[in-house]
């Protein structure tokens, strides 16, 4: 069975889809998308605190997605992690 993989955006490391958290926009606004089926832009990050600090820290969001991170969305990064 073929399963697809994507990039983290602050690792660059390939890893299977269902190894990574989506966030996507919408409305202008940043969340992790729970289902992995809304259709909108949308990146992915490993599920690391490292990655999540790079996240943050390089405001990726920003530069992917053309809105900012709040800091409930990067709680709830940390807290998918756990």
């Amino acid at each position: 069975m073929f399963i697809p993989e994507r990039m983290c955006v602050s690792c660059r490391q390939r890893k299977p889809k269902n190894q990574l958290i989506r966030i996507v926009k919408n409305n202008d606004i940043a969340k992790i998308d729970q289902n992995k089926k809304e259709t909108s832009r949308a990146i992915y990050v490993c599920k690391d605190i490292q990655c999540i600090e790079k996240l943050k820290r390089n405001k990726a969001l920003n530069k992917f997605l053309g809105c900012d991170g709040s800091e409930d969305l990067y709680n709830s990064l940390k807290k998918e992690i756990k």
